[in-house]
């Protein structure tokens, strides 16, 4: 019986099926994004029953481990020669696809580093399929997301990074182990035409040359940050002379209103500027895997490895980074391998097309824009009786840029109640008298003289040619200024 080539896992990573008659496969393994790969079955083989979608697909080549699948879709076709089944794949990292940051979530800054923060999106899953290894990375970035799934929220950590990152993973265990390294810099295979090469076509592609970069993030209008505070007024980044001097000033801006502090955002546009400010040369490479034969280290070629390329027809001679390796029939044809290595990780169009998958998230809230929240607001005071205004901000209030206070002082009127009056100095007798009805006669001499008569129904007359003492006290109507 054949080897083997491909074990189906379910749910609970319970081993269900060896697939002996699966054959056509295929794997695409790019650096920093999920890997995928396919194969087939016989339709009439009674194990397609155990490829459910989801289950897990442990996908060998020859006698090395590719990596874990897991199964999404399947497509049935029939012709003269008979009827297949094609299950395509893609790695197990996805299944953080299937957990999202719900609503607002903020964490990050001054104390908080790269591994609290890759552990806290990794707390959020449902099932904990995943756990942090190593990270050697110490970063005090601050992160923002709203409606993120987990695997959108990690890969979005390492991108304001100016080093060049790589991430890993140990699928042997469970639960699984996801790591952020920084890759070798040193060449570990070689590809030489006349010994291990087929081909080779090379890309020059300078029409995304940027050699000064503007950055723009949360916020709207004039309002909206920049990191100009932080470096020296200028709200761009510019490139080394010596690039300006060879490819002219290249302008253009980066938005991304994730950022909501200057020194995330000034990191992220010098990362794309280190991308940025030459040509991205690329090199596809189809060439033979002599691994199999060799057992040489210099014959694997592995995503995010160095691998140098000798050319002496064509005078090339460079070492770059392997981005992508691909192989149509790990089975039919094992030492055909079609390799892919740049200059540069990733270009400008995939930050853009980055920033595109996640407008999404834009069309589902409110940026927020400037706006004015203005209050009347009148009141009396004295300087022992301050006037007091209270205005409220509401909790989602991202930033509040002036608050001013106009204000006018004026004239107003009040009711006081006066003081009461000091007795009336007479110099002769005088007295008061009232009925069991409320009438009295009230008589004051030696000041003028006066009478005052009230009546049981409340009415009288009063004379007053003196002074008169305000007893008990009343209300008077004043006017006075603050």
């Amino acid at each position: 019986m054949r080897k083997s080539y491909v074990t189906i896992y379910d749910l609970q990573m319970r081993k269900v099926a060896y697939l002996e008659n699966a054959f056509g496969i295929t794997y695409e393994t790019p650096m920093n994004a999920l890997w995928t790969a396919s194969f087939s079955l016989p339709a009439d083989d009674p194990k397609n029953a155990e490829c459910h979608p989801l289950y897990f697909a442990e996908i060998f080549d020859e006698s090395e481990r590719i990596e874990l699948f897991r199964i999404l879709p399947s497509a049935l076709r029939k012709n003269n020669s008979g009827s297949v089944i094609t299950y395509q794949c893609e790695h197990v990292l996805g299944t953080l696809l299937d957990d999202i940051l719900f609503q607002y979530h903020t964490i990050g800054n001054l104390g908080v580093y790269t591994s609290d923060v890759l552990a806290y999106i990794l707390s959020k899953q449902s099932t904990a399929r995943w756990q942090l290894g190593t990270v050697e990375f110490s970063r005090q970035f601050e992160y923002n997301w709203e409606n993120e799934n987990l695997l959108g929220a990690l890969f979005s950590v390492p991108k304001p990074f100016v080093d060049e990152y790589m991430w890993t993973w140990d699928t042997t265990t469970y639960p699984w182990t996801l790591n952020l390294v920084r890759p070798s810099d040193e060449a570990q295979a070689v590809i030489r035409y006349g010994v291990n090469m087929q081909g080779i076509e090379r890309t020059v592609d300078p029409s995304n040359v940027v050699t000064r970069i503007y950055g723009l993030g949360y916020g709207e209008g004039v309002n909206q940050l920049t990191f100009a505070e932080i470096n020296g007024g200028k709200p761009y980044l510019d490139a080394e002379p010596e690039y300006i001097a060879k490819y002219g000033l290249m302008q253009t801006v980066f938005v991304d209103r994730r950022f909501e502090y200057p020194e995330t955002l000034l990191a992220r546009c010098q990362a794309l500027l280190d991308e940025l400010k030459q040509p991205r040369v690329t090199y596809t490479v189809q060439a033979s895997e002599l691994y199999a034969l060799t057992k040489d280290p210099l014959d694997k070629f592995r995503t995010g490895a160095m691998v140098r390329v000798i050319d002496k027809e064509i005078g090339e001679d460079v070492t770059f980074r392997v981005l992508n390796v691909r192989k149509q029939d790990a089975i039919g044809s094992p030492g055909n391998v079609e390799i892919e290595i740049a200059n540069r990780p990733q270009d400008i169009a995939g930050s853009i097309a980055d920033l595109r998958n996640r407008q999404y998230a834009n069309e589902v809230y409110a940026q927020g824009a400037t706006n004015f929240d203005s209050h009347d607001f009148a009141d009396n005071c004295d300087p022992d009786h301050p006037a007091v205004l209270r205005f409220w901000v509401p909790e989602e209030t991202a930033r509040v840029n002036k608050v001013r206070l106009s204000y006018r002082v004026e004239a107003f009127r009040s009711y006081e109640r006066a003081i009461e009056a000091a007795p009336a100095t007479t110099s002769g007798p005088s007295s008061t008298s009232t009925t069991s009805a409320g009438g009295g006669v009230s008589t004051t001499t030696a000041s003028g003289g006066g009478t005052s008569t009230t009546t049981a129904s409340g009415g009288g007359q009063t004379s007053a040619p003196g002074e008169w003492a305000l007893s008990p006290p009343q209300m008077l109507l004043g006017d006075f200024m603050n």
